[in-house]
C-alpha cells in the first residue's frame, strides 16, 4: 500500500499529480525516403513504392536479407549483387 497520502493531508490517487507523471507512449514516425524513380516518400522498409511501383528492396541471393534495390553489393555479407544480371548499360547487337 503507498503511504505518500499519509503526507499530503490524506488526499487520493484521482488527482491530477498522479496522472502528470503516467508517460504516454506513441509509435515512432515512419521513416521514409524519396523513391529513386519519383521521389514519392516510402517508407524504408517497402519492397515497392506504392506510387510507381519502382522495386526498392529486394533479397541478397547469398544471405538472403534486405537489400537496396540499387545497391552493387550486399552490405551484410559482401555478396556481388549484379552477378547474374544481364548488364543494361550496353546494347546488344
Amino acid at each position: 500500500m503507498c503511504m505518500h497520502h499519509l503526507f499530503h493531508g490524506g488526499h487520493n490517487h484521482t488527482d491530477a499529480h498522479h496522472y502528470a507523471a503516467t508517460t504516454i507512449h506513441t509509435p515512432a514516425p515512419a521513416v521514409t525516403t524519396p523513391c529513386p524513380q519519383c521521389h514519392y516518400p516510402a517508407q524504408e522498409d517497402f519492397v515497392f513504392c506504392p506510387h510507381c511501383g519502382t522495386e526498392l528492396l529486394t533479397a541478397c541471393p547469398a544471405c538472403h536479407r534486405a537489400v537496396h534495390a540499387d545497391w552493387t553489393h550486399c552490405a551484410y555479407c559482401g555478396a556481388d549483387l549484379l552477378a547474374g544480371k544481364p548488364d543494361i548499360s550496353t546494347p546488344s547487337h
